[in-house]
């Protein structure tokens, strides 16, 4: 399952797999892993935006683009898809 929230990083562990923590606007928690082919995102403690992660059970399928096989999750996990910050959302203006 593929979600969207607005939320605040308030940890990071970075390695091979980083893990962040984010805090929700309802003050709840999310631990998520970015894995290390998913791209170079620049986000520091304390940024807020709109977080996309991805919650999988072991057992669940996926397709795996490099070798374009189906494989199987081992373990559940909550991954991390994507950030954007607020500061970078631009709004709409009107020209007249």
């Amino acid at each position: 399952m593929t979600e969207t929230v607005h939320c605040k990083l308030v940890a990071v562990r970075n390695g091979i797999y980083t893990v962040y923590v984010f805090e929700k606007d309802n003050k709840e928690f999310i631990m998520c892993t970015k894995l290390p082919n998913w791209g170079v995102y620049n986000i520091k403690t304390g940024d807020t935006g709109f977080l996309t992660y991805e919650e999988v059970l072991a057992g669940n399928s996926y397709f795996d683009r490099d070798t374009g096989e189906t494989k199987t999750y081992q373990f559940d996990n909550v991954y991390f898809k994507d950030f954007v910050k607020d500061n970078e959302i631009i709004k709409d203006e009107i020209i007249l």
